[in-house]
């Protein structure tokens, strides 16, 4: 490679111009791992990439597409599939020729093909809709049919016809339907043929009186679960199942997940997914070169080179040294988990178990970025997983203190190790996890619940005292629910009465993951340093616990009535230690 790709490049068309001069292009594209490719693409803009996906193998794109058509509103909450997404990427394939395009669908699996294909075009059976409409019991929603039908695009594939339901992809669409009908006809008969099935339910339910279609939801379940046990098999954690684990350590009581014995079923399926591809052996790529052929390490020489200069460019981010690692490496500082410390210990004291415990750890953080929110967000990696360490350091003084009887500040690292060698971090999180929801989270809403009515109490003004009041009935409904979060996003309807301070002190502690607000954290927290507000220690606890009591008692209190501050600002988590904001 004679050109480094420079910060001066690293603006997207540059870098592109940069990247298309490299004389090896299309073997070090080709190299690289999906997930480097696609934000690749996704700096330089997907609309201006059409050469690199021209290169890009169906391998690739495969992964690319699992992670990028697919888009949750919110953590927890099922990915559902974007098609007006994979209309852009059929634009942008068909840069490289409608007989590329073609081809990369026939190679695509063919239930996202098709699903792909319903979203965007109605497919009905001429002939059957000519003679049901031809009878003498028309009625008016033929009439509609009718009309709608004129006023549409459409082209005709034997006895189907194809009609538009938006007209943003119809080109691309129809030009790679004529080339799959002249080279690959069997595969799109397939196609259109599922894709009238679910039409003619569309049509019989009145032409789009409907958001969804039965059939057309049950193909992108298939092809959603499918999905998922892919990235299942990759690592990743379904929405679904993690927020079934998290709710499932919250309702099941603390004791009682101490004492069980066995892991819980989703927990099981997970790892069993995993170590499935494993079990089976590597993956044989018919693109790879054999191990120690000529060429591979020049090769390879080669796709770190590029990936070193991408993250000059700024496309990719430095590699992070393992905070557990570095934690082994520097005198223990309090301020931060036992746990955290005990992981980086158990790597010289007992190798396989610090495997094990890096793979639960990994399990941990991936359930939180894919069922939790963090401040009305989704969890970043690297703060996922020092989250997912202070829940275990949560269920880990639980633990401690259970075997040597010992006051929390006199736990050592060498103890919280010898523990870790026997107990592993996913019931450490589930204890951790039922302390911080019953201790904390059931804490805070309970105690604004009976602010609020206090209150109320206190106040000559009619509809301020309906408004509290109904404020803690909903509060209230949420609290027997289990997802006293719920209530997060209504605390501002008390800036009139509340301070700001007190305000975001109450959004932090009743996230659905909660943290320390900078009220408390400046008193509980041992550091120079606010990156990090994780509650992991009982003191955390007990220094929130105090906070709530006291508000309201203070004859100076905000909650007294006194003139109200400005309405406040979103609480946000605390900056990431690069010094960006969360």
């Amino acid at each position: 490679m004679t050109k480094a790709l420079s910060t001066s490049s690293s603006r997207p068309q540059q870098l592109l111009t940069r990247i298309l001069e490299e004389p090896e292009l299309v073997s070090i594209v080709q190299s690289l791992e999906a997930p480097v490719l696609s934000k690749l693409i996704d700096h330089i803009g997907l609309e201006d990439s059409g050469e690199l996906v021209a290169l890009a193998t169906t391998e690739q794109l495969k992964q690319i597409f699992d992670e990028d058509l697919w888009k949750s509103q919110k953590p927890g909450k099922d990915a559902t599939f974007d098609a007006e997404r994979f209309g852009l990427w059929l634009q942008v394939m068909m840069e490289a020729g409608v007989e590329f395009a073609a081809q990369k669908l026939t190679e695509l699996d063919e239930d996202l093909v098709t699903l792909a294909l319903c979203k965007h075009v109605l497919v009905i059976n001429i002939d059957q809709l000519a003679e049901r409409m031809s009878g003498n019991s028309r009625s008016d929603d033929d009439d509609l049919t009718d009309k709608a039908l004129e006023s549409c695009l459409y082209e005709e594939f034997a006895e189907y016809q194809v009609i538009a339901k938006d007209h943003q992809s119809w080109d691309a669409i129809l030009a790679v339907l004529i080339e799959l009908d002249k080279n690959s006809h069997d595969f799109m008969t397939r196609m259109l043929d599922r894709c009238c099935y679910a039409s003619t339910e569309y049509i019989e339910d009145n032409g789009g009186l409907y958001n969804v279609l039965s059939s057309e939801d049950m193909l992108e379940a298939d092809v959603a679960a499918e999905r998922e046990d892919r990235r299942e098999q990759e690592g990743y954690v379904a929405p679904s199942s993690a927020t079934s684990f998290l709710n499932l350590a919250r309702v099941t009581p603390t004791e009682q997940l101490a004492a069980s014995q066995a892991r819980d079923h989703i927990t099981q399926s997970y790892f069993r997914a995993v170590e499935a591809p494993r079990r089976a052996g590597p993956k044989k790529d018919a693109q790879a070169l054999p191990r120690g052929a000529p060429g591979q390490s020049a090769q390879s020489e080669k796709v770190v080179l590029f990936l070193q200069q991408l993250r000059e460019a700024e496309v990719l981010e430095e590699p992070r040294q393992n905070p557990l690692l570095a934690a082994g490496e520097q005198q223990v500082v309090r301020a931060e988990p036992l746990s955290k410390h005990a992981i980086a210990a158990l790597r010289e004291r007992n190798l396989t178990a610090y495997l094990e415990r890096l793979k639960e750890l990994s399990y941990l953080a991936n359930v939180l970025m894919s069922g939790c929110s963090f401040g009305g967000r989704v969890f970043r990696p690297l703060e996922a997983a020092d989250a997912a360490v202070a829940v275990c350091n949560l269920g880990l003084e639980r633990f401690l203190q259970e075997d040597a009887g010992a006051a929390v500040s006199e736990m050592t690292v060498e103890q919280a190790a010898e523990l870790l060698e026997r107990q592993d971090l996913v019931k450490l999180f589930q204890v951790g996890w039922s302390i911080l929801h019953q201790d904390v989270l059931l804490f805070t809403a309970r105690s604004l619940q009976d602010l609020l009515t206090r209150m109320a109490s206190g106040l000559r003004d009619a509809q301020k005292v309906k408004e509290l009041t109904r404020m803690a009935a909903t509060l209230k409904a949420d609290i027997n629910a289990g997802k006293p979060w719920q209530s997060r996003g209504r605390l501002d309807g008390l800036g009139l009465i509340l301070d700001r301070s007190t305000l975001l002190s109450l959004k932090a502690l009743l996230s659905e993951y909660p943290f320390l607000p900078r009220a408390i954290a400046d008193g509980a927290v041992d550091t120079k340093k606010r990156e990090a507000r994780f509650i992991f220690t009982a003191k955390h606890i007990q220094a929130v616990q105090d906070y709530l009591k006291g508000l309201g008692k203070d004859p100076a209190s905000p909650s007294r009535g006194r003139p109200a501050a400005p309405a406040p600002a979103k609480e946000s988590p605390p900056p990431e230690k690069d010094g960006r904001r969360r």
